[in-house]
């Protein structure tokens, strides 16, 4: 099932809300009314949200076994069932738990063009003991997948989800919270460390574009998909390296910079970044951001759509 810009009704259910299980060892951060983040052990940072008679998520972290702790960390500050689990992408820090959302029957919504990758991984026969689908074999996930924008409505509450282009991966997702003005960033922008531009489908230009229409969204918390959790300082930190490092792929490809000498100048001091320390991360960024300049140098033009922008919020 895809959604287009579609709306979603949370419609009142008869099933019970499970009950809390023991306490987790999660530590948990409540944002607004009704509005939690962690930051687990192991893989990105997750969310949760009241919405109609239940929940919604937002990743499911690396593995089983940390999702299985937010779940349990969601009956304890919800006390309601998870009803859907958005993917802000297919990377597996952020997706490998979705199968023990699925089994507690979770519906998994992700970006249309990775969802052929998020059903398989729900979908997969379950081959193992502690897999979260064994042992049901009559339960079959579903994937939604959005477009450009969706919306979640409960005739009170609103959470927008939106695709703002190609970024960090050609499928991420936000999900913003109008009446909160809270904002699930997933990787397109973090809190206090380099954002990653190694994904083999990255698009540096478009991740830029997706970060300057964030900025013109009232943001009053974030969690962003690494980092530290709450503050909103990541979304000019990210827009600003991104930015940079654009301009230096641009530079390096204009002058024709040879792949043998694009570390030497990525090192050089004139092309340093103000309180960015030259890393081999960062060196692996530019590179990778010169790597997918040159590439659309080669292409012949094309029509390109304009990216759905999130709604503004005075």
């Amino acid at each position: 099932m895809k959604i287009r810009a579609g709306i979603i009704v949370l419609l009142a259910a008869t099933a019970l809300a499970r009950p809390i299980a023991a306490q987790s060892k999660l530590k948990v951060e409540k944002l607004a009314d009704g509005v939690w983040a962690a930051q687990p052990e192991k893989g990105a940072n997750v969310g949760w949200f009241l919405l109609g008679d239940g929940v919604v998520a937002v990743d499911s972290g690396a593995d089983t076994a940390t999702a299985q702790e937010i779940l349990k960390s969601i009956a304890e500050t919800a006390g309601k069932p998870v009803r859907y689990l958005i993917l802000t992408h297919s990377h597996g820090d952020h997706s490998r738990g979705a199968r023990a959302f699925a089994a507690a029957g979770a519906v998994v919504i992700c970006q249309q063009n990775v969802a052929g990758t998020i059903l398989a991984l729900v979908t997969q026969a379950a081959t193992e003991p502690g897999d979260p689908l064994a042992g049901k074999p009559g339960l079959r996930p579903v994937v939604e997948s959005v477009g450009d924008r969706s919306f979640l409505l409960d005739g009170v509450h609103t959470a927008e989800i939106d695709f703002l282009g190609s970024g960090h991966t050609s499928g991420d997702l936000i999900v913003y919270l109008p009446s909160d003005k809270v904002l699930f960033a997933g990787d397109l922008a973090s809190n206090g460390r380099l954002p990653d531009l190694k994904s083999i489908d990255v698009d540096p230009s478009g991740w830029e574009r997706a970060l300057q229409n964030l900025s013109r969204v009232n943001v009053q918390k974030m969690v962003p998909g690494h980092g530290q959790i709450g503050p909103v300082a990541g979304l000019a930190d990210s827009l600003a390296y991104v930015h940079r490092v654009n301009e230096l792929a641009k530079k390096f490809v204009d002058s024709g910079t040879r792949d043998e000498m694009l570390d030497s100048q990525i090192r050089a001091p004139e092309n340093s970044i103000p309180n960015v320390s030259v890393s081999d991360a960062h060196v692996a960024n530019v590179k990778a951001a010169v790597r997918v300049a040159r590439e659309k140098a080669t292409r012949k033009p094309t029509l390109t759509a304009i990216p759905v922008s999130p709604t503004p919020v005075k």
